[in-house]
């Protein structure tokens, strides 16, 4: 009811920048969480989750299109502003923006999983629920550690708020709270509403963590790279035995099915000759035999 009752919902998008990164620090990645949300409130939308990449970005948003394009714009524009490297700024301008209608409350948990795994999948030394740059942590999170007393950016000084929007206005809004100087997510982000759409945390869990196949759909359909390490991979491997070969697992497949198998993982889910060889537990000159192409440039 929720859904039906609310939206309509769109995952808006960018493909990665392709001559230079936006952010090199954190220090140039917290300027995207101050324009966030400045974004977030001079339009109105309701963004329900989020994620900042070096050189991309995923956002959640429950409104009409004309709201999504509405905050996207004022993003880019205000973003040009605070962006230090000239060749960013360009970059920013010419990014390529995609805004994917979300038809049912399966695709919007699935894609809301998408952009919290992002950080995650792109690095896998990252924590996708404590990445500052992502929503991730917001949700469920039972010890409000999110929630930690920030300063109003209203409470500041008029040079300050100036420096802040790169602009001759002191007018903010009084919602924009700030830690260490930049905007807290926990003040532009309606994450109880986006806890509303999952069973509990479990379930949000789940989708996070289980549901890695329509990660992949995901990744395919906006461009991005598919990024699944080993125990990601084994997971789709064993479903696959079992619900498409009717065995336990590769040391019972024939031949024949091996490769057809081996061939499903490198070229639908991205995995390297060096994972096949760990996955399959096969000799890595097998696996080289079989994609020698890749053999050559691994």
């Amino acid at each position: 009811m929720l859904f039906r009752d609310g939206g309509p919902f769109y995952h808006v998008c960018t493909k990665g920048a392709e001559t230079d990164i936006y952010f090199r620090n954190e220090e140039e990645m917290n300027l995207a969480l101050n324009v966030i949300a400045l974004a977030v409130f001079a339009t109105g939308c309701r963004l329900l989750a989020f994620a900042v990449m070096s050189n991309h970005f995923h956002f959640v948003i429950e409104g009409p299109v004309e709201s999504c394009v509405a905050f996207f714009e004022e993003f880019i524009s205000r973003l040009c502003k605070v962006l230090p490297s000239a060749s960013a700024r360009e970059e920013a301008r010419k990014c390529t923006v995609s805004y994917i209608k979300i038809e049912d409350l399966n695709q919007l948990k699935t894609e809301i999983a998408y952009v919290v795994r992002n950080p995650f999948a792109a690095n896998r030394n990252v924590n996708m629920f404590s990445y500052p740059w992502c929503s991730g942590y917001l949700y469920f999170n039972g010890n409000q550690s999110h929630m930690r007393e920030g300063e109003k950016l209203c409470k500041k000084s008029i040079d300050y708020r100036r420096s802040f929007m790169r602009s001759r206005s002191a007018e903010v809004d009084p919602g924009i709270v700030l830690l260490d100087g930049a905007a807290m997510p926990s003040c532009f982000v309606d994450y109880r509403r986006t806890e509303c759409f999952f069973e509990d945390a479990r379930d949000f869990q789940h989708c996070m963590l289980k549901n890695v196949e329509s990660q992949v759909v995901i990744a395919k359909r906006i461009g991005e790279a598919i990024h699944l390490d080993d125990y990601d991979l084994r997971s789709i491997m064993f479903q696959k035995c079992n619900t498409e070969y009717r065995v336990s697992g590769p040391k019972d497949l024939n031949n024949t099915d091996l490769v057809t198998l081996a061939k499903t993982l490198k070229y639908e889910y991205g995995a390297s000759n060096a994972q096949l060889a760990r996955i399959l537990n096969k000799p890595t000159y097998q696996i080289d035999q079989m994609f020698p192409l890749s053999a050559k440039t691994k």
